[in-house]
């Protein structure tokens, strides 16, 4: 301090300058530059083994703890700088309680640890593992193409929601679930083409199975008569599929003869017995005879000599029902 206050005045400008960045210099030069990877482990390694051939000496300690104050970032093989820190080796190093055994074990520990560094690209084997499980045949498949009904109800379901917006544009405060609207008005109009689509198909089962009948007979007009004579001869052959048509159109030929419903091939099964429901008596044996007729005709339902000859004494009771006065 003497020697500044007395020749600091006298000294040139520059000398000052360069005094004061040397001052700002020397602390960066402390810090190494990037060491390579491969460097990095041998000097870890070289620690380590300081510390087994010099257990007792405080200097290997020193050093090591000099060292690896100035290693502050490692270059990768791909040229990445990866910053790291030696804090806690160095707290290691400076802790007078553990032996330099500790400290190589510590170290030994370390270096294994070098072996986790993984290549940055992905194996081989892992490709081809990948490869072999996508060529499954179930992560190789076209998505399929709606079908005729699927896409009848797309247009539906876009029809419903245009004018939905119509109604009630994106901007507008007042909003439903429109998805929940969408599903139920498209559900309704598809429960009703169903039902009008399956209405015309049962209003034709009546008439096709007359139809038949009458085809069997070259044309011959079929009476209640006339069909009870035929079922009895499908029967008597074991025919008992063809035996229960006749003995249903029979009934039904019969009940049209006595006034007490009207036959039309026009008419469905279900519909015949709406045409008899003011007489609960006759419509519930038409209703069990109707039943097995669908099943055995329409759902080919096999029937055993037994099961005809049940079903065959059912529809003699319908034919016993009286003339409707």
């Amino acid at each position: 301090m003497v020697f500044w206050g007395r020749y600091g005045r006298s000294l040139p400008p520059f000398i000052i300058i360069f005094a004061i960045l040397l001052a700002g210099v020397r602390p960066a030069t402390a810090q190494s530059t990037p060491m390579p990877l491969a460097e990095y482990w041998q000097t870890i390694t070289q620690i380590r083994d300081d510390l087994n051939e010099a257990p007792d000496d405080s200097a290997v300690r020193e050093t090591a703890v000099t060292t690896l104050s100035n290693i502050s970032q490692i270059e990768l093989a791909n040229g990445r700088l990866q910053p790291i820190d030696h804090a806690y080796l160095i707290r290691q190093l400076q802790n007078e309680a553990l032996s330099a055994q500790t400290l190589a074990t510590q170290l030994t520990a370390y270096l294994s640890s070098r072996q986790g560094w993984p290549d940055p690209t992905l194996p081989t084997l892992d490709v081809a593992a990948l490869d072999a499980i996508l060529s499954q045949p179930e992560f190789n498949y076209a998505p399929e193409e709606p079908n005729f009904l699927q896409r009848i109800w797309q247009d539906i379901r876009q029809a419903i929601e245009d004018f939905w917006l119509r109604l009630f544009p994106e901007e507008s405060r007042f909003s439903l679930p429109l998805n929940n609207v969408v599903l139920i008005i498209a559900g309704l109009l598809v429960a009703v083409a169903l039902a009008y689509a399956l209405r015309g198909i049962l209003g034709d089962l009546t008439a096709d199975a007359a139809l038949s009948a009458e085809e069997e007979l070259g044309g011959e007009p079929l009476t209640a008569d006339l069909a009870l004579q035929k079922a009895q001869e499908f029967s008597t052959g074991g025919d008992y599929r063809t035996a229960v048509r006749y003995l249903y159109l029979s009934s039904l030929l019969l009940l049209e003869e006595r006034g007490l419903l009207r036959y039309d091939r026009s008419l469905t099964n279900r519909e015949y017995l709406r045409t008899v429901a003011h007489r609960p008596e006759l419509a519930t044996i038409l209703r069990d005879v109707i039943d097995v007729f669908d099943r055995v005709w329409y759902g080919f339902q096999t029937l055993s000599a037994s099961e005809y000859e049940s079903y065959a004494r059912r529809v003699e009771t319908l034919r016993q029902q009286k003339e409707a006065r």
